[in-house]
């Protein structure tokens, strides 16, 4: 396991001519340390509920997919808020594919619908609109925007109001509006 945690968390070299102070020298080994111990209690608890066979290298490899799993979702979101939310001028596909390590076509790829409404829902914000009909519940696959109004609101504060139109974001993804938050959507509209 020691190489492991090697591998996985470096303690912190000091070469002999090294003119760091004691004090930061040990804050810094100090500080390598606590992954190091969270790791080792948790492999601690996975050993006694798995038994002796459990592998600390699965293990690290198991919490760096996870991590890597976690930021490639942040990625997606990030991209999905510079390009439908930035406004008045979004991000372009290049620069943001430059700053992500995408092409541009990548970064048209990296996220859809899904993203973007969970963006919505983080941020409480709405992107920019292009498009109003009618409400028709038979225009929304999920059940949230057939019965009530998903344009206004949060996640932790969602509009209850019924809806009355369907509105249309520069994504092409959908969205509930009621008569309350309307207003807000014709604000959000591009100029002509």
């Amino acid at each position: 396991m020691d190489n492991i945690l090697a591998i996985r968390w470096p303690l912190p070299y000091f070469p002999e001519d090294d003119q760091t102070p004691p004090r930061e020298r040990d804050a810094a080994v100090h500080d390598a340390w606590r992954p190091r111990s969270d790791f080792i209690r948790r492999l601690e608890a996975a050993a006694a509920d798995h038994g002796p066979d459990y592998d600390p290298l699965l293990a690290a490899l198991e919490d760096l997919v996870a991590i890597k799993k976690a930021a490639d979702e942040q990625i997606r979101l990030l991209l999905a808020y510079g390009r439908v939310y930035v406004t008045p001028r979004p991000h372009t596909l290049e620069t943001l594919g430059q700053a992500a390590g995408l092409t541009p076509s990548g970064v048209s790829r990296a996220f859809g619908a899904k993203e973007i409404l969970a963006v919505g829902n983080l941020t409480g914000r709405r992107p920019a609109a292009v498009e109003i009909d009618d409400h028709n519940p038979d225009l929304f696959p999920g059940d949230d925007s057939r019965r009530r109004c998903t344009w206004g609101g949060s996640k932790k504060n969602p509009c209850t109001d019924e809806p009355k139109y369907a509105v249309t974001d520069k994504s092409g993804t959908k969205w509930a509006c009621c008569d309350s938050h309307l207003p807000g959507y014709l604000r959000s509209r591009p100029r002509a």
